[in-house]
């Protein structure tokens, strides 16, 4: 496991810091395909990939809050993770739990179609989950999930920021974990991290997944 405690001018320059760690942590990447969580995932997997010279596609993936709680996680193919002991909790039905899934599922499936993400066949490669940080292990755990039930042999995660107790947690499930930054904080910022950082919109997506594709890097079909 990497931790190197630093500060980065911008999430390009943690990207690329994240792509020299993995180049030195995984020795075999035969077989190996780089899975971005977007939004943010997608700028990183576009660098890793290009890095890698590794071919990529991304995956939609959401966690729910409510009530300042993060309830449950939903992918683009509906596979699901609850954290059952807050939705005990917070005394929510199961009437109201699906009501409430039903209504994610179809942003998330907004985004699937207007994106063309279809691909979902990792049968025996290895599944590099990367994202821009870690805030919510629900979307983590539900990525790993929907790459295991899709067939990945070996499923690791890289990011350049996550919380320790996070951490700890998804280290139960992923085959390796490979991060820049842990931290205690539960509730950091990316303003402590990164110096300076901006939005992205959907145009940068398309621009992202249209620079892959001319390198022959993305994947979007089954």
């Amino acid at each position: 496991m990497f931790y190197v405690k630093m500060i980065f001018d911008t999430r390009y320059e943690a990207w690329e810091h994240l792509s020299i760690l993995i180049k030195n942590k995984i020795q075999d990447f035969s077989d190996t395909l780089v899975l971005g969580i977007l939004n943010w995932g997608a700028p990183v997997a576009q660098k890793i990939s290009e890095n890698l010279n590794k071919k990529c596609t991304f995956v939609v993936a959401k966690h729910l809050t409510y009530n300042n709680y993060n309830i449950w996680a939903i992918t683009q193919d509906w596979t699901t993770v609850y954290n059952k002991a807050i939705i005990g909790k917070l005394g929510l039905t199961p009437e109201e739990v699906k009501n409430i899934q039903t209504e994610t599922f179809e942003d998330v499936k907004y985004e699937k179609e207007k994106l063309d993400l279809h691909f979902k066949n990792f049968s025996s490669q290895q599944v590099l989950v990367v994202d821009d940080w870690v805030v919510s292990w629900l979307t983590a755990a539900v990525v790993w999930k929907y790459a295991k039930q899709n067939w990945a042999k070996r499923i690791i995660l890289a990011t350049p920021i996550i919380n320790s107790q996070i951490l700890n947690a998804l280290n139960n499930i992923y085959d390796e974990i490979i991060v820049a930054e842990s931290i205690e904080d539960r509730k950091f910022w990316l303003s402590k991290f990164y110096l300076s950082y901006y939005k992205l919109t959907t145009e940068d997506i398309y621009e992202i997944i249209h620079k892959l594709k001319e390198k022959n890097l993305f994947i979007w079909v089954e």
